[in-house]
């Protein structure tokens, strides 16, 4: 069963973040603040979001601005854990990781671990950061890094997968091909080839405007024409209301051929109700 606790934020009990403000002002680049930080400590090594900002990557909650989110960063990581990257010291990318899936919330955390895991991690490395990992740090990091997948493009691809997975549904794949019968391909962001059913996030369209939206839809159509059903999901389907479209995709599901026993299916309603009310919480 899901647990509602996973989706929360786990950094009350992390170290106070680092806040700069008597030493940088609002509205700077976080690798700019913590430069700042840096420079009037040199001791201070980026853990956290910080050193994934720092990395490149960008795992701070949706919609925040790194302008003003806290810096994070430590005197005391183990000296064989820390890196430079643009001149400032950082835990390296397998410690970052790992202190990304085991402090982030559960969503976030996959989110982070898709990227860090598409970009590619030494395996040994991060076996090695786990080490030192145990009780609830290390049950969610290897939680976290169990759900990742590669494969995922975006952020909200990884939170759909992910409440897919949580729901109990039979898990997609990332970034599905699909062969036309012109032999070209065409890809859908999470799909069963078995059932024919696809879903897809609508974030393009939202920033590239109306011919990526366009190029959707004929897409969707071209695929639909071939037997595919296809539910498409607004950042507010994923992010505050999962509960009608994960209903929706069971159903389809069903009807498409998926047979579940009666026990499964009981256990399913059952996490779809508890990933609804893990994210009002």
């Amino acid at each position: 069963m899901t647990q509602i606790s996973m989706y929360r934020s786990t950094t009350a009990t992390l170290p106070e973040p680092f806040w700069a403000d008597d030493l940088t002002g609002p509205g700077e680049d976080l690798l700019l603040r913590f430069e700042t930080v840096f420079e009037s400590d040199f001791s201070q090594v980026a853990t956290g979001r910080t050193a994934a900002w720092i990395h490149g990557f960008d795992v701070l909650p949706p919609g925040a601005d790194q302008r003003g989110w806290p810096i994070e960063s430590s005197s005391d990581p183990p000296l064989a854990e820390v890196t430079v990257v643009d001149g400032l010291p950082v835990t390296t990318l397998a410690r970052t990781l790992v202190d990304c899936a085991a402090d982030l919330p559960r969503l976030e955390a996959v989110a982070a671990a898709d990227q860090f895991l598409r970009a590619g991690v030494d395996t040994r490395r991060l076996a090695a950061a786990l080490e030192p990992l145990h009780g609830d740090r290390l049950r969610r990091a290897n939680a976290a890094l169990l759900a990742a997948d590669p494969r995922a493009e975006s952020p909200m691809e990884s939170w759909t997968r992910c409440l897919i997975s949580d729901a109990g549904l039979p898990a997609p794949v990332p970034q599905l091909r699909v062969r036309t019968p012109n032999g070209r391909s065409r890809f859908l962001d999470l799909g069963w080839e078995r059932w024919r059913v696809g879903v897809e996030y609508d974030g393009m369209a939202t920033h590239l405007g109306l011919a990526a939206e366009t190029g959707d839809r004929r897409r969707h159509h071209l695929l639909e024409n071939l037997g595919w059903e296809i539910e498409v999901l607004t950042a507010s389907d994923v992010m505050e209301h999962p509960r009608p479209w994960l209903v929706r995709l069971r159903d389809l599901l069903l009807r498409k051929g998926w047979d579940p026993s009666a026990n499964e299916l009981h256990d399913i309603n059952t996490s779809i109700e508890e990933v609804s009310l893990a994210l009002k919480q």
